[in-house]
């Protein structure tokens, strides 16, 4: 199963638009640092990259779903 390139631009374009929402007072908070941080990382790894994006399986003895 495979994570297409326009459906992850997509959900990081969506996550982007409610993060770029929040009022200024939740701005100031650690929880949205944190998730800037964790955005920007996410773009990163994703950026550029050609095609399907594979699932990786985090265990082999653990199925897939």
């Amino acid at each position: 199963m495979d994570i297409k390139k326009e459906n992850m631009n997509l959900l990081l374009g969506k996550i982007r638009t409610y993060i770029d929402a929040q009022p200024e007072a939740m701005r100031k908070g650690k929880k949205f640092i944190e998730a800037k941080k964790a955005l920007a990382m996410l773009e990163k790894i994703f950026a550029g990259k050609v095609g399907e994006l594979p699932l990786e399986i985090c265990r082999k003895n653990q199925p897939v779903i």
